[in-house]
């Protein structure tokens, strides 16, 4: 035979206390139409004075070998005026894009697995000319 389970009896709100919520009120507050929100775009290019590239060119590849079998991207070609802080925030900006770690090896910056394409887009608006380079 089969037993009968046991239902716990549900309780209405009322009953545990008063409802925190309950005196809120929106008055005076001013409401957003969804126009306005749509109509604001997020800002998505940079201005000349962001620009740290003036076109240089930037070889772009994904490599495997000596990293025990993970795909990385790098890049590598960045022009010698470029200071180490400079390489610093170009790193950061571009590992929060991305959402992966990634790090500078001598010359050649690293971001973890295949980002190729965005990687190209990223550097082509900070006014670089990024280049697919190998296989």
């Amino acid at each position: 035979m089969s037993k009968k389970k046991q239902h716990l009896p549900t309780e209405s709100v009322d009953e545990f206390g008063s409802n925190p919520f309950g005196e809120l009120s929106c008055n005076g507050l001013v409401s957003l139409s969804s126009e306005s929100i749509e109509g604001k775009k997020a800002k998505s290019t940079i201005s000349k004075e962001e620009k740290l590239g003036r076109g240089e060119r930037l070889e772009v590849r994904r490599e495997k070998s000596g990293r025990g079998g993970k795909t990385v991207t790098t890049v590598r070609g960045f022009p010698s005026r470029i200071s180490q802080e400079e390489f610093g925030m170009l790193l950061k900006g571009l590992k929060s894009r991305l959402g992966t770690g990634g790090g500078w090896r001598d010359d050649l910056m690293e971001i973890q697995g295949d980002q190729r394409k965005v990687v190209c887009e990223w550097l082509s608006a900070l006014g670089f000319r990024p280049v697919l380079a190998g296989g």
